[in-house]
């Protein structure tokens, strides 16, 4: 069997080669993970094995976005530093600082040096590993609502992922959707206010949950079942944060 899924190139991200890796760990014969043709030879049986897998890049990049819209410091291990390199570089360009403790850890700060100093926003466009993920592209609007200046958004790995736009802007920001592009306009259009929102998907609905962190006053996010398909216990690690976030359990 031979797969070949152009321009997508997914055999290029670091799940699908970290899966080949597994998948050949127990017998199986996977060639070409890393590039952009897999193939797979059939066997009659695998063996069991033990495999360590790779830390959730988005979860990490997620966390990250929440400390830089939050303006905090934190620090995030296991991470694999080169899979986010295109993201790291991103907030480095805005004004954070980030360091390398350990080989699979990372001090991150957005804590401003003046009070008057603020992250710079930055134009981003979305493409397969190992270009900027689509899958932190809403987390990331989320940020440059808070930042200084215009940035553009640009999605062209899936249509239709500009959803989550309509329900940011009710925390007051600037926002103009054309096609699959978005201008953002920073807090030169105010700063967020708490409100409350529902989610949609996955990412669309934590970007939501980084611009409640950051808003003034309260935000209730609806439909947080999105969001419980991607992250673990994600209001208990925000929390252990400092983030003030609690779920609710609403009677039927």
């Amino acid at each position: 069997m031979v797969l070949d899924r152009q321009p997508i190139l997914s055999s290029q991200e670091p799940e699908v080669i970290d899966l080949a890796h597994f998948l050949m760990d127990t017998g199986a014969c996977v060639e070409g993970a890393g590039t952009d043709k897999l193939l797979i030879k059939g066997r009659r049986k695998l063996h069991d094995s033990e495999y360590s897998i790779i830390p959730d890049r988005i979860e990490a990049g997620t966390f990250m976005l929440a400390a830089a819209i939050t303006r905090s410091c934190i620090t995030m291990s296991p991470i694999v530093p080169s899979h986010l390199s295109c993201l790291i570089n991103k907030l480095v360009t805005a004004g954070c600082k980030i360091s390398q403790c350990t080989p699979d850890a990372l001090e991150f700060s957005a804590v401003p040096a003046k009070s008057r100093d603020g992250l710079h926003g930055f134009d981003v466009r979305t493409s397969p590993f190992p270009g900027f993920p689509t899958d932190l592209q809403p987390q990331t609007m989320a940020l440059l609502t808070t930042c200084q200046g215009l940035s553009v958004v640009e999605e062209s790995v899936f249509e239709n992922r500009m959803n989550h736009v309509t329900e940011m802007q009710k925390f007051g920001p600037r926002i103009q959707v054309r096609g699959s592009t978005a201008l953002v306009f920073g807090k030169d259009s105010g700063r967020l206010y708490g409100s409350r929102v529902a989610a949609s998907d996955l990412r669309g609905g934590v970007s939501l949950v980084l611009a409640g962190l950051a808003a003034q006053g309260t935000t209730e996010v609806n439909g947080i079942a999105h969001i419980d398909r991607g992250y673990e216990n994600f209001e208990m690690k925000l929390r252990l944060l400092g983030a003030d976030v609690k779920r609710l359990t609403i009677p039927p």
